[in-house]
């Protein structure tokens, strides 16, 4: 049998609405007649509730005629807010209020990582100094120097430990694949030492290691050693699979994102921070 067309659909209803008032006008005179007995009346006043609840039942059902598009895409909604993380939620808030601000950060988004980063620390270099820089987070949270290298970084790596966090993110590379002149094993090798140092010093602290971010064109151009970057993230995988660390890849927030690159090609503007920062909440499960 073919589905009825809507239009059909509501004038049959409308019919029927109108044969019920009849209906219970009828009812309701016959029961106010001279003579009828009070068991009548109760029928009919019975009678009259039915046929307003079976009339209130099904009237929603007429003015709701969604289709099967509409309500497969209210699912799929429903289903993404559920598989979303709370880190997903607030990042959708932030960009929200970004924008309803004329794209202007709020002490209230900055204050809501430094809060969420509580008792975490993140080490790295210059590209890690933008955490402090643009107020993402406080200067006991971060521990960072413009050029800093495994090479040059110990001090670093101590005082992070000093403080005992629950996680501690590391970021270098970037200076390294220049100063190894391209040797991802030797740099490894110096990493894997610096953190086994920070690990004794803070063993219930879980270690987090950051992949090398994504130079762009121009800059690996400039600079031919930023070239290594894919090899040297490799080398950090493979270090933290044997030792048992979480590797973060973050490679693909500037490659997604050109427009939060600075002017070399390898550091990042401001919004670049939040992108970076929900990635390691959800590796640490913040």
């Amino acid at each position: 049998m073919g589905c009825i067309p809507e239009r059909f659909r509501k004038q049959r209803c409308l019919a029927m609405d109108d044969r019920k008032k009849e209906q219970l006008k009828n009812a309701v005179a016959e029961a106010l007649q001279p003579g009828r007995r009070g068991s009548t009346a109760v029928y009919v006043i019975i009678a009259v509730l039915l046929i307003v609840f079976v009339f209130q039942l099904f009237r929603p059902n007429v003015d709701a005629a969604y289709s099967d598009k509409s309500i497969k895409k209210n699912i799929s909604a429903a289903q993404a807010v559920q598989n979303a993380s709370v880190v997903d939620v607030e990042h959708a808030v932030d960009q929200l209020d970004a924008a309803a601000n004329g794209g202007t950060q709020s002490e209230d988004r900055q204050g809501r990582y430094k809060k969420l980063f509580k008792n975490c620390t993140v080490t790295g270099d210059s590209l890690t100094e933008g955490l402090t820089v643009y107020g993402w987070l406080t200067e006991e949270q971060v521990y960072s120097k413009i050029g800093a290298s495994v090479l040059n970084s110990q001090d670093l790596f101590d005082k992070a430990a000093g403080t005992y966090p629950k996680a501690a993110f590391f970021a270098f590379g970037m200076n390294d694949m220049g100063n190894y002149s391209g040797n991802a094993k030797a740099f490894v090798k110096q990493y894997e030492s610096l953190l086994k140092r920070f690990h004794k010093k803070s063993p219930d602290s879980e270690i987090y290691v950051c992949s090398i971010s994504t130079p762009d064109a121009d800059a690996i151009k400039n600079n031919s050693s930023l070239g290594d970057y894919k090899k040297f993230n490799k080398a950090i995988r493979k270090m933290c699979e044997k030792k048992g660390y979480t590797f973060v890849d973050d490679t693909s927030i500037l490659a997604d994102h050109p427009e939060l690159y600075a002017g070399d090609g390898i550091h990042a503007s401001s919004e670049y921070y939040p992108l970076w920062l929900d990635s390691l909440a959800k590796a640490a499960q913040l």
